[in-house]
């Protein structure tokens, strides 16, 4: 029935030689790669991962290097000389300080888990934007089968309409109807034509959405299979379904940020070391006559200092700040335990919608396919009575508008049900 119907849409689609025939896959396969659609999310989990990736680096020591240059005056006790100096002096300084963490209570993998755990939150929010223009596309690619559906609808009244009138100029021949028929047939082809004209600049447009979703040429056309849509491989997903597991993350983080608020109690030991040297016009060769300033060279090597020093520091009063960090991520996770037990009702709600909407237009399709071919067949009956010359015109063409609503009504319901069975 489906493949059928797929060659159906194909034969009668408008256009359909030289333009290409794009499957719901092909579509949302495109617009899952279309970066443009998705640029916050993208940047948030580039972020995230890069954060991750250069942590480790915050065990390396990190290394300073300092210099200075002043000039004094006045009466000053000179650092390089430890003697006062009356004059103008300038003097030069030059170091090298390292120093690294060797103990924090654990504070580095709490650290760590938090940013793991801020990756897969990013990565979720990335997949529920890729899931939520998934959506999009499917509906648009579904609605797009539906003007295509009414399409080939319309050029079946269409010919119909020419069929009649051709027939209706026969049976004024024969005197079987009034010439006024063939002025009521003609007003509804005209209506028709116009009903297609319409239906074609909205599948326009509606195809240049899809474009920009995909972020393909907006003058692409395509000729659209429905019976694509059964093939998807990857449904689509619930909105709640991401949300679930972004919540899952986020409480990982408060749990490792209360962890890393508590290793701030514990005391720290570091390592330090520095390096340094300087020059001073105040330090003088007293062994000279004159006195003079000591060679630049000389001062930079006899002036050379280095040290190295383990430092514990020990918290005693932190203003309350771990109490308050507590009692927060107490509320935090509460919060976040009241909004997983909301999304997982909202969700287990909705797939019962979905579940009961299956079965409904399920049980609705099979009653408006009978209904349909039934219509067919009045039709196809009250054509044969005009002929005959036994029913007015009024009345065969209420069977045939009969008739065409009911099969628009078919194709509608059928694309709906198969965007229903995409959803998880």
């Amino acid at each position: 029935m489906k493949r059928a119907l797929g060659i159906v849409f194909l034969w009668f689609c408008p256009g359909v030689c030289g333009q290409e025939v794009i499957t719901l896959q092909s579509c949302l396969d495109r617009a899952e790669s279309n970066l443009l659609q998705m640029i916050t999310e993208s940047a948030l989990l580039k972020t995230s991962q890069l954060n991750n990736a250069f942590h480790w680096w915050s065990l390396l020591p990190n290394l300073d290097a300092s210099a200075g240059f002043n000039t004094s005056f006045g009466r000053r006790l000179d650092p390089f000389t430890n003697t006062f100096a009356t004059s103008s002096v300038n003097s030069q300084s030059f170091g090298l300080n390292s120093g690294m963490v060797l103990f924090k209570g654990l504070d580095y993998f709490h650290q760590r888990k938090m940013f793991t755990s801020s990756v897969r939150r990013d990565n979720v929010q990335l997949k529920s934007k890729q899931n939520e223009l998934k959506m999009q596309v499917a509906e648009l690619y579904i609605l797009l089968c539906k003007l295509t559906a009414q399409l080939q609808l319309t050029d079946l009244r269409i010919e119909k309409y020419e069929q009649l009138q051709t027939l209706q100029c026969l049976l004024i021949g024969e005197g079987k109807i009034q010439a006024i028929d063939t002025l009521k047939s003609h007003n509804s082809l005209l209506n028709e034509q116009t009903l297609k004209l319409d239906l074609s600049d909205e599948l326009k447009l509606k195809t240049i959405q899809l474009n920009f979703l995909m972020g393909t040429p907006f003058s692409t056309n395509y000729a659209f299979d429905p019976v694509s849509i059964s093939a998807v491989s990857d449904k689509l997903q619930l909105t709640e379904h991401f949300t679930l597991e972004s919540l899952e993350a986020e409480s990982e983080i408060t749990v490792n940020k209360l962890k890393s608020d508590q290793a701030a109690l514990l005391p720290a030991l570091s390592l330090n070391g520095f390096l340094g040297t300087g020059f001073s016009t105040n330090n003088k060769d007293y062994t000279l006559s004159g006195s003079p300033t000591k060679h630049y060279g000389d001062q930079l090597n006899q002036n050379l200092y280095e040290g190295i020093g383990l430092y514990l520091s020990i918290p005693l009063f932190s203003r309350g700040e771990w109490f308050k960090a507590k009692q927060l991520s107490a509320i935090r996770q509460e919060e976040i335990c009241q909004q997983k037990q909301v999304t997982e009702l909202v969700l287990e709600k909705q797939r019962e919608e979905l579940f009961q909407k299956r079965l409904n237009y399920t049980a609705k399709l099979e009653q408006i396919k009978q209904t349909t071919a039934n219509l067919q067949a009045i039709y196809s009956m009250t054509l044969l009575l005009y002929e005959e010359g036994r029913v007015s015109y009024m009345e065969i063409e209420t069977a045939f508008i009969e008739w065409q609503v009911k099969a628009v009504e078919l194709e509608v319901l059928h694309l709906d049900l198969e965007l229903l069975r995409l959803v998880e």
